[in-house]
């Protein structure tokens, strides 16, 4: 048995016809090990894999004998119980940070990989950043992308930075570290962001009450129209929703009544 990779299965099959050069009496007995994958940027990109064997053909005649068919017999089938961590059904402490512990060391591996990824992405582009893990939880990651050019890293409007951070969230999911939300940052910009996103609410409220009618702000992440939302929820004048879809979705500042 012989291992074989390619692009593709029809690739990977002709490398074995070219290397074991079957006979017209010979066949190639094929076990694909693994599907071929293109991916995204990088992200869960593989080669198809199978394992070939080759072999003398052999003719057989088709003999055909009566079979007798019996009723088939009911099989009981019992129902097993579920199986509970304690006799009240719920996890002991110990249980609890056993698994949080776990799940943590799961979060800081697959994040050194992201770390790489990051790297290679904007190396692509054809920017040096060199990733800082600022802050790690079980369900969050904060990387700094510590540049020389980090308004190109920023993108128009924080564009890029975003689309980043999106492939970043995938990135950690694929990798088997789900729900971790990826927070990424470079030269403070979330935080000078925050302050744009907070004067933005403040112009619209006034646009607002002084037109009487609705304004509709420019497409932002979800995290800056949470922002918009918490920071106008308590106005007695204005009202916010968010409208389209992503990555295009925006809020809209309407008035109240």
């Amino acid at each position: 048995m012989t291992i074989f990779v390619g692009k593709t299965i029809e690739e990977a099959k002709q490398k074995a016809i070219d290397q074991l050069k079957p006979t017209a009496n010979q066949e190639l007995e094929i076990k694909i090990l693994q599907q071929p994958r293109r991916g995204f940027l990088g992200i869960g990109r593989r080669q198809a894999k199978m394992a070939i064997t080759i072999k003398e053909k052999v003719l057989q005649k088709k003999i055909e004998t009566p079979v007798s068919i019996e009723p088939k017999k009911k099989v009981k089938v019992k129902k097993s119980r579920p199986i509970k961590d304690a006799e009240d059904g719920e996890l002991d402490p110990a249980e609890i940070r056993r698994r949080q512990q776990a799940n943590l060391k799961k979060v800081q591996k697959t994040s050194h990989q992201l770390e790489n990824y990051l790297i290679n992405i904007f190396k692509e582009l054809g920017i040096t950043v060199k990733p800082k893990l600022t802050d790690l939880q079980v369900h969050e990651l904060h990387i700094d992308l510590v540049t020389d050019e980090s308004g190109r890293v920023i993108g128009k409007h924080g564009r890029r930075i975003n689309a980043v951070e999106q492939l970043s969230n995938a990135f950690m999911d694929y990798h088997g570290a789900p729900k971790v939300s990826v927070f990424l940052n470079t030269s403070n910009y979330r935080q000078r962001r925050q302050e744009t996103v907070h004067r933005l609410a403040e112009k619209a409220v006034t646009e607002v009450i002084a037109s009487g009618k609705a304004v509709f702000l420019d497409p932002m992440p979800a995290r800056e129209r949470k922002q918009i939302h918490q920071e106008l929820e308590a106005n007695d004048r204005v009202k916010t929703y968010s409208h389209g879809r992503e990555p295009y979705r925006s809020i809209v500042v309407a008035p109240k009544n």
